[in-house]
């Protein structure tokens, strides 16, 4: 049996790895571990704060972009609980990811979630209210969908009108220089309407409501993202409420649009600085679950920071694996080859699905070229996580993806 092999009893054992586990759940919903006291809100490492300061302009729009992992729901959270507590707003959180396909959302969706979500939260006197009950029709319809009737096609007019020998004319509007400002689609105009009632009721004398879309930072591509933020919040500007929406790494890059033109205030959460020796937060995300319990190097600690390349998921990811691969091997606590192994898992993961170009570009980074964040394939490696954005533009290989690339390139020789 190994020197470091098990001293406790096995329940004692099984009851500690599983605290442990639980406390390092990679997937564990941030509002349990918000209640639980599992994150650090210190306001030198965390957004919160500011993302508060910013409803201090009426009917503000905020967008929170960052890659995923990167602990935008729980800023988001954070800022949510705190307006809550003051009792001068009223906060809505919706995660739209929860409430809809991301593959099939359009223009109408969030005001559809935000006016079921305002309904929620009415009281029972306002819900007797023919008007707003009339509205809530309008907001489910929108919601679910709805049959409706048509005509069916009349066949033999259709083949009459094709084999006419009499010549028809049309007329053809020729569009000028300047393109008009797009207005709003008529059945999002009619979703506002009927969101507007039920906001006016919700409002409860002078507070102002606030809503917070999650959930939208999951969608790749840039016109997704602009698809349904374009119509819907620009129909909530003239509903007097503060919007703070989570959005996609990839609207930073896009092109044609300039995203400081449509929110009052843009927040990028880059992944945090990896080395404990330069900062001291993601030591103190890991002290506060008591990562001790299975790892008490020192050292080991460090490496499980520099190895999350300072993307918080990742962090929690491999810890949990790093603490599992000793269990499973019957040791009391974490020694560098269970580190490595778990490092190597979570490296392994971000190289599945990679295609041949994806590949190639990042060779190139790892080899001291650079990538244009434009391109598609970049864009969606940066997106993943598997390119990392430091401070002044500069990009890098996640580290524990790097490290697989390496050792698979050793290999190959």
């Amino acid at each position: 049996m190994p020197e470091e092999a098990v001293t406790s009893t096995a329940q004692d054992r099984r009851q500690r790895f599983r605290a442990f586990a639980k406390r390092f759940n990679p997937t564990a919903p941030a509002k349990d571990l918000i209640g639980q006291g599992l994150i650090c809100r210190e306001p030198r490492y965390s957004i919160w704060q500011k993302l508060i300061r910013g409803f201090d302009v009426p009917a503000s729009q905020q967008l929170v972009v960052g890659g995923i992992g990167s602990g935008k729901t729980t800023e988001l959270l954070l800022a949510e609980q705190e307006v809550a507590s003051t009792g001068q707003m009223v906060p809505l959180y919706i995660d739209v990811s929860a409430e809809t396909d991301l593959t099939a959302v359009t223009s109408g969706s969030l005001l559809a979630s935000l006016g079921l979500h305002a309904w929620k939260e009415l009281d029972a006197t306002s819900k007797a209210l023919p008007e707003l009950t009339q509205a809530l029709g309008t907001i489910k319809r929108a919601a679910e969908g709805y049959d409706v009737q048509v005509p069916e096609a009349d066949a033999s007019s259709a083949l009459d009108r094709l084999f006419s020998q009499e010549k028809r004319y049309k007329t053809v509007r020729v569009p000028g220089k300047l393109k008009p400002v797009r207005s709003l689609e008529a059945d999002v105009e009619e979703l506002a309407d009927s969101l507007r009632r039920l906001l006016t009721a919700l409002r409860r004398g002078d507070k102002e409501i606030v809503v917070i879309f999650d959930g939208l930072d999951r969608l790749i591509k840039p016109d997704q993202f602009w698809r349904v933020a374009e119509q819907d919040l620009r129909a909530l500007k003239g509903q007097d409420v503060s919007v703070l929406i989570a959005g996609p790494l990839s609207v930073m890059y896009g092109p044609g649009r300039q995203v400081a033109d449509y929110f009052d205030q843009v927040h990028y959460v880059p992944p945090a600085i990896a080395d404990p020796n330069v900062s001291p937060f993601l030591l103190e995300i890991l002290q506060k679950r008591c990562v001790e319990d299975f790892v008490q190097d020192p050292r080991q600690t460090r490496r499980l920071c520099l190895a999350s390349g300072g993307v918080l998921r990742d962090l929690i990811s491999v810890t949990r694996s790093a603490g599992q691969n000793a269990y499973l091997e019957d040791f009391d606590y974490v020694n560098p080859s269970h580190i490595d192994k778990a490092v190597a898992q979570l490296g392994n993961s971000y190289l599945l699905g990679l295609g041949t170009e994806q590949k190639h570009i990042l060779d190139e980074l790892l080899r001291g070229g650079g990538i244009s964040p434009s391109n598609p394939e970049s864009m969606e490696l940066l997106i993943t996580r598997r390119i990392l954005e430091r401070d002044g533009s500069i990009y890098e290989v996640h580290p524990a993806l790097a490290e697989v690339l390496q050792r698979h390139s050793e290999e190959a020789k």
